[in-house]
């Protein structure tokens, strides 16, 4: 099971910190284990604009990109809690990122609010400017949305995220109702999606979620609150 730490940040100055604490983790793995830890070499930046979310954090595709540059070994997962993803699209591909995440709400508003569009055509057309930058799009829902609002989605999207703490604020406590929708994803016809989950995870949920059939967990507390992150990382990752 993969694990990718996650960065919260309100300034420029914290994400870079923790973007260069990240890289330092991969570096110190060791060489032995190069191959088998290239999965595991992800690094997640939330992106809350405190319209979708009542949280803001910091936000500017500009600065990721003069910092990325330095760091190789990091690939990028950028989790947009954002109002409209159609509109940054573009710069946060331009950022660096290696994989961006939109959350099937804000597609379904913007398509209520369209009645030239629906779900699928916003989601073809997000899809369509990942795939010609080599990027990929990955489906998150808010712990209130039932997964099945996104089945018919998963025959394109097939890298899913189940947000288990209502979006923005990190250190929310984990929901229990997402045990289920992993089941439903893993036990059904979708085994193949990618099911990654993000929020409230600690070592006692981590379990959980892999009994429940979970490829991949973010966590931003529990690396980064701990005495040693990287002890934090280590063991999140050895179970």
């Amino acid at each position: 099971m993969q694990i990718i730490p996650a960065i919260n940040c309100e300034d420029f100055e914290c994400i870079k910190e923790k973007l260069q604490k990240a890289a330092e983790f991969f570096n110190d793995l060791p060489a032995e284990s190069a191959k088998s830890a290239e999965k595991e070499e992800w690094v997640q930046i939330d992106i809350a604009d405190g319209k979708f979310t009542a949280h803001k954090t910091w936000n500017s595709p500009k600065e990721l990109s003069e910092v990325i540059s330095h760091l190789p070994n990091v690939n990028l997962e950028i989790h947009l809690m954002v109002e409209n993803p159609l509109e940054v699209i573009d710069d946060w591909i331009k950022s660096g990122a290696r994989r961006i995440i939109v959350h099937y709400e804000a597609i379904y508003k913007e398509a209520a609010c369209n009645n030239s569009n629906d779900e699928t055509d916003i989601i073809n057309f997000l899809l369509k400017k990942c795939i010609e930058k080599g990027v990929e799009l990955g489906l998150a829902i808010n712990p209130s949305t039932p997964v099945e609002n996104i089945i018919r989605h998963l025959d394109r999207v097939r890298f899913i995220q189940l947000l288990a703490v209502n979006p923005g604020l990190a250190g929310q406590q984990f929901q229990a109702i997402i045990l289920q929708k992993i089941k439903f994803l893993k036990e059904n016809l979708y085994s193949e999606v990618v099911v990654e989950i993000d929020g409230g995870i600690n070592l006692e949920i981590a379990k959980l979620c892999k009994e429940a059939g979970a490829d991949v967990l973010v966590s931003a507390s529990h690396i980064w609150g701990a005495e040693k992150p990287e002890i934090a990382l280590k063991e999140l990752q050895n179970i």
